[in-house]
């Protein structure tokens, strides 16, 4: 079983929690319970103690705070109980809540610990309709869901404060259900040895001056992070200027094609799955000495790179292979023509392919929107979001189908 970490919040539905409690327990998972201080005046943090046979975390300094023994021990209660948590959830979540957590505001102890924890965050919020609807709300549940943590949506109904509307606390049996949904799915990859590639390679001109890309790493790194909350064993190789996870992934850095080239050749022999999202440089220049005299004109030939990809299966033929193709259109001709190229040349067993003429979505954007090809040419149009939601969306794509010869064993969703 595993241990579940509940920060409560000052809602009025902080009631059911005590439910909510008790359905965990029986099913055999260990809870701990941090609560902000206005909280405490909703339920008794006592009941709870006796629930759970466990201290109720409420003051981040309690009267008998002592640094000497911090330092003594070196072990703080909230990092503690954060580095245990094999799921962190936050109920009643109230619109106040929200926002310290988007803000990174740490506080108190549930705050601290929630900003210190790795684990996977469920936020069930509750609130009156017209704060849920509140741009301020949507705003901040919009950058939560970036971070990664899942938001499950209130429900509709009578409310607290009299009025009908959406922001009803989910049933404590729905939010059990949910956590039960989230466990489960942090095993399907266990066992199984994951890299991505992200961000954009540099070629040099000079010392100075390189030819690069607008690759950032953020479909990359979101990836790297769903493999990761599914249980794979993640290897993020990416540009030194992208994005880096807060996960604890490995990183690996790269700078121009042959260094991507030389990691590449090493990890995936030993690896069972590639997202291979890097924006390799499709053309490199003979680099000249020292920095070019800028007040004269010059000529640079451009010359061809060799596609890294087309050497992965000759590397590992049995690993799988999810290609990323960007396209400066999203006609169907288009997607089938360049998804086709990466099937014949590098045996790939998916292609995502987005269209990157769009400033909303794909290269530094936050969002995006992506077509999933499969080796039969099934398209599987996967619409706009955040790209952490895009990647848990071509993760579950590629892993409902059946396997494929040299693939892993897929499971279904």
């Amino acid at each position: 079983m595993s241990n579940i970490v509940i920060g409560i919040s000052s809602g009025i539905a902080a009631y059911k929690i005590i439910n909510l409690i008790e359905r965990l327990l029986e099913i055999g998972h260990t809870v701990d319970v941090m609560m902000t201080k206005k909280a405490s005046y909703m339920i008794s943090p006592g009941k709870i103690e006796e629930m759970t046979g466990r201290s109720v975390y409420i003051n981040l300094f309690e009267d008998n705070f002592s640094y000497e023994q911090v330092l003594k021990r070196r072990k703080v209660d909230h990092i503690e109980l954060a580095k245990q948590a094999d799921l962190f959830v936050i109920a009643p979540a109230t619109a106040n809540i929200m926002a310290k957590m988007a803000s990174g505001i740490a506080d108190d102890f549930l705050t601290t610990a929630l900003l210190a924890t790795h684990s996977p965050v469920l936020i069930c919020p509750s609130m009156n309709d017209v704060m849920w609807y509140h741009p301020a709300t949507q705003r901040n549940l919009h950058t939560l869901e970036s971070f990664g943590y899942e938001v499950f949506s209130p429900a509709s109904g009578s409310l607290a404060c009299g009025t009908e509307g959406i922001g009803r606390l989910q049933e404590p049996r729905d939010i059990a259900q949910e956590i039960t949904k989230i466990l489960v799915r942090t095993t399907k990859l266990k066992g199984k040895k994951v890299l991505v590639t992200g961000g954009g390679t540099i070629e040099p001109i000079d010392n100075v001056r390189v030819i690069t890309n607008r690759g950032s790493g953020k479909m990359g790194k979101a990836l790297a992070e769903i493999c990761y909350r599914y249980g794979a064993e993640v290897k993020f190789i990416h540009s030194e200027q992208s994005v880096r996870s807060h996960l604890p992934i490995q990183s690996i850095p790269f700078q121009s094609l042959n260094d991507l080239s030389e990691i590449l050749e090493k990890e995936v022999p030993n690896s069972d799955l590639l997202f291979h999202t890097a924006a390799v440089s499709d053309f490199t220049s003979d680099a000249v000495a020292g920095k070019i005299e800028s007040s004269k004109e010059i000529r640079i030939e451009l010359k061809p790179t060799p596609k890294i990809i087309n050497r992965i299966k000759k590397w590992n033929p049995k690993i799988q292979l999810i290609g990323f193709k960007a396209i400066t259109s999203n006609s169907g001709k288009e997607i089938s023509l360049q998804s086709e190229k990466l099937f014949n040349n590098a045996n790939t067993d998916y292609v995502v392919v987005n269209d990157v003429s769009r400033h909303d979505i794909g290269f530094e954007a936050n969002e995006n929107e992506v077509y999933v090809v499969s080796r039969d040419q099934k398209v599987h149009k996967i619409d706009k979001a955040s790209k952490i939601h895009v990647a848990e969306e071509i993760l579950k794509i590629v892993f409902s189908s059946r396997p494929q010869a040299g693939g892993l064993n897929r499971s279904t969703e």
